[in-house]
């Protein structure tokens, strides 16, 4: 029974080398240039369309003075650098509140405080 398994197993993976290059081979293929630029901006243009879908976005807009729909409008009329350079801008925001230097050192000075009454 082992002897049969171990044939078995080895003529099917010997089956498998040879058919899954192929099977491989007609499922990839390469794409240009230019519908990998294409595919690049329609994502850019994506994440722009998403970020003034936010609802913090769009209340800061409000608060600006601009309709969410002006908004979207101007957005859909930015040429692609302009895309680029937006969805770029985007990227590089920091995801939480900034803390300053002075702001950091109020808040470790306090902890140091903190810890240096709770031992007396």
């Amino acid at each position: 029974m082992k002897a049969f398994l171990r044939r078995f197993i080895c003529r099917f993976l010997a089956v498998s080398l040879v058919a899954l290059p192929y099977a491989a081979q007609t499922q990839a293929a390469l794409i240009g240039v230019d519908e990998a630029l294409a595919a690049q901006r329609q994502a850019e243009r994506g994440e722009l369309t998403g970020f003034l879908a936010r609802a913090d976005v769009q209340k800061q807009l409000a608060v600006l003075g601009v309709a969410p729909a002006a908004a979207a409008e101007r957005a859909n009329a930015l040429t692609d650098d302009e895309v680029q350079q937006l969805a770029g801008r985007i990227d590089s925001l920091p995801a939480g509140a900034d803390i300053s230097a002075a702001a950091l050192l109020l808040v470790l000075i306090v902890i140091l405080l903190l810890f240096m009454l709770d031992r007396r």
